[in-house]
């Protein structure tokens, strides 16, 4: 397939979001003639990731080559469809917990990006959620280490710092997580997850890296899945007024999804082993209600929002408990990276997005 054949089948918005994130990283020249295995790699993020990679690869000619481990054959694969004929591209299915890694061939870079991270699975498949990110990662971190891969990113989560009285917390502050609490078990696997990491570089010298992922938005994401940015898209989009179900005062900052992708890309670069680093831009700090607000006034015509309690929370979704969440990203930006997507223009590139 042509590169003008994937362009005209990708979505516009996620295709210039594409270009822009090849354009703008400067060091494509260490990905050349490396070989990746990422795994989980037809989700939201993980996926930008893959076809960035695919696209700098065709423009600079890489040879690089891209295994995806996908959970499953059913698995969606929407996300990658206009790549799945790139000979660059291979996927393999199985769960990262259980799937016989070495009847792979040796891979130079692991990213490790599997596992569930939306609220309502958090009650209804709890064990799903903490095996990927705790057995599958010890599994993975095995394996580079006898493939003497040169890098290992994980993908870890903001959630780890629980809930965190500092105004603007860096990668050593941490507050309370309840291990008893069903929702932790999001927050706690990726907790064993990164210690696991740190393990494993101590021990057998893995180049491991970990990326805090703070919430993330973009192009395609499931609208379905119980996170409020996404309902907040999805009500813009259907025409109908937004109604939360809490006062709305949380604070959150959001990251657009090409930013998020330019991180990664750093991190696998430069990134210090055994070093965990938020991924966030805290330029973007919102209050819920007032999120919705934006999103109520870039629908044509503007909607409007009502305030609910928690009694009308939807069945199966658990709330978090942290007031407030903004990372200090210095450590990143110490590496050259730098989130460049506002607020506004990328919430009107989501809902454009879906709209072509």
């Amino acid at each position: 397939m042509s590169i003008h054949s994937i362009r005209s089948a990708e979505n516009p918005i996620v295709w210039s979001d594409l270009e822009n994130v090849v354009e703008r990283f400067p060091a494509w020249e260490f990905f050349r003639g490396q070989t990746i295995l990422i795994t989980g790699g037809n989700g939201l993020l993980p996926s930008y990731l893959v076809r960035a990679l695919l696209l700098a690869n065709r423009v600079y000619q890489l040879g690089l080559k891209v295994t995806c481990i996908i959970r499953s054959r059913q698995s969606d694969l929407f996300r990658l469809a206009p790549w799945l004929n790139e000979n660059a591209l291979q996927l393999v299915y199985g769960e990262v917990e259980s799937y016989s890694l070495e009847q792979l061939t040796p891979h130079s870079i692991v990213i490790h990006a599997a596992s569930g991270a939306t609220p309502t699975v958090y009650q209804t498949n709890p064990v799903g959620i903490i095996l990927p990110n705790t057995v599958g990662t010890a599994r993975l971190c095995d394996q580079a280490c006898d493939w003497q891969s040169q890098r290992f990113l994980f993908f870890s989560t903001g959630e780890v710092y629980g809930v965190n009285s500092s105004p603007c917390f860096m990668e050593t502050d941490y507050g309370f997580v309840d291990p008893c609490a069903l929702r932790s078990c999001y927050a706690e696997s990726k907790r064993c997850g990164e210690a696991t990491c740190v393990a494993y570089s101590h021990q057998y010298g893995l180049h491991a890296v970990i990326a805090r992922i703070f919430h993330t938005y973009g192009p395609q994401m499931k609208l379905n899945d119980g996170r409020v940015f996404a309902d907040f898209v999805r009500d813009s989009l259907e025409g109908r007024h937004i109604k939360l179900s809490s006062s709305g005062e949380a604070l959150r900052c959001f990251c657009y999804l090409s930013d998020a992708t330019s991180a990664f890309l750093h991190l696998i670069v430069s990134g210090e082993t055994a070093q965990a680093y938020n991924l966030s831009n805290p330029d973007t700090e919102i209050s819920i209600r007032d999120l919705a607000s934006l999103l109520a006034g870039l629908s044509n015509p503007p909607l409007e929002v009502y305030f609910g309690n928690n009694q009308d929370l939807k069945p199966g979704y658990l709330p978090s408990q942290v007031p407030r969440s903004l990372p200090s990203i210095a450590k990143v930006q110490a590496l050259g990276w730098q989130p460049v997507i506002g607020l506004e223009d990328g919430f009107k590139r989501t809902l454009s997005s879906y709209q072509d």
